[in-house]
């Protein structure tokens, strides 16, 4: 079991379809569905992802809507995601993660999570993987 920090990219990915990384973000979905990753995100990456999806979903909108957000509570309860809020801490850390690696505020507080924990970050921004080096694909 492998613990990750990943990316709004790579679910946002497994949800659409039309997503140019849609099967790489759903092969990520069936690896946590099988117990092959536990997911380490932020609590800013479930609203990104709704919102994400609420913006991009070309049909079936509010279904996708409520299966992700069951999904991402569902997987709260069994232990197949942890959530981690944005102290002040991780506020500075973020900052800092920005500054260094020239990254925006989502993706610096999602990288700087991934800092903290000394764990990969799992996204498909081009941007991000220049620019963090705890960053892959």
């Amino acid at each position: 079991m492998e613990h990750v920090v990943v990316d709004t990219n790579v679910i946002v990915a497994s949800c659409l379809e039309s997503e140019h990384f849609h099967q790489e973000g759903q092969n990520y979905i069936n690896g946590l569905e099988m117990g092959d990753y536990i997911f380490h995100l932020p609590m800013l990456v479930p609203v990104e992802v709704l919102a994400t999806v609420s913006r991009r979903a070309q049909s079936n909108r509010l279904t996708l809507l409520v299966t992700w957000h069951r999904n991402f509570v569902e997987w709260e309860r069994d232990g197949k995601l942890v959530l981690y809020p944005l102290n002040h801490d991780r506020m500075d850390n973020a900052v800092n993660v920005a500054i260094r690696d020239r990254l925006k505020g989502p993706d610096a507080v999602i990288a700087a999570l991934a800092e903290e924990l000394d764990m990969p970050l799992r996204t498909f921004d081009t941007e991000i993987l220049a620019r963090f080096s705890g960053a892959s694909v």
